[in-house]
């Protein structure tokens, strides 16, 4: 039996994910999906097990791995802009570390790894959208609204990447794709100072 609000949320975060607010300054940024995308294949294979989703080392392995595929060779894969930005989209909450709440209410865009790391203690999604992430169905249907409106262009290497999805059943951290963003992450800290 279809349970008819189940049905209205899914069809709000739909509208959500479809209407993403991204930075087109440079063409349109695939942050957001990728991290979206990386959200839900950590909720998919039970690596996020309740709607707090922290700036962990196998989140940042999984944007990189997606990023590989879906990113943008005009943009940097930096994780910690849609980390913060994404509360904007009102279904992604950042929840302070102790003495950071002014920082994370205020206007004030925090523009590096570090920054965001030190003000946010994880990000919280919604109740409702983490629930329906949970079940296949509804997991699958937000997923082919991400890859459909933000990377259309991109279905074969989506599909690539499936594969090596399936391939890799277990998720097993990247140790050089750790690395590598850890270098960026310096990198990025060493330009914005």
């Amino acid at each position: 039996m279809v349970d008819f609000d189940q049905l209205k949320q899914l069809e709000y975060y739909s509208t959500k994910f479809a209407r993403l607010r991204v930075d087109r300054a440079h063409g349109i940024a695939p942050h957001k999906p990728i991290l979206l995308l990386s959200v839900i294949e950590l909720i998919r294979i039970n690596s996020i097990q309740n709607s707090k989703i922290y700036l962990s080392e196998e989140l940042i392995e999984t944007f990189l791995k997606v990023w590989r595929y879906l990113g943008s060779e005009i943009h940097n894969p930096d994780i910690s802009r849609p980390f913060f930005h994404l509360r904007g989209d009102n279904f992604w909450h950042l929840i302070p570390n102790q003495g950071f709440r002014k920082v994370i209410n205020s206007k004030v865009k925090l523009k590096t790894f570090s920054e965001v790391q030190q003000a946010v203690k994880y990000a919280q999604i919604d109740d409702a959208l983490f629930e329906l992430l949970q079940e296949p169905l509804s997991r699958s249907n937000l997923t082919t609204i991400l890859v459909h409106k933000w990377f259309f262009h991109k279905l074969e290497q989506y599909n690539q990447l499936l594969q090596t999805r399936l391939h890799q059943e277990k998720h097993e951290p990247c140790k050089e794709v750790g690395v590598e963003y850890r270098l960026y992450a310096k990198r990025s800290q060493l330009l914005h100072q």
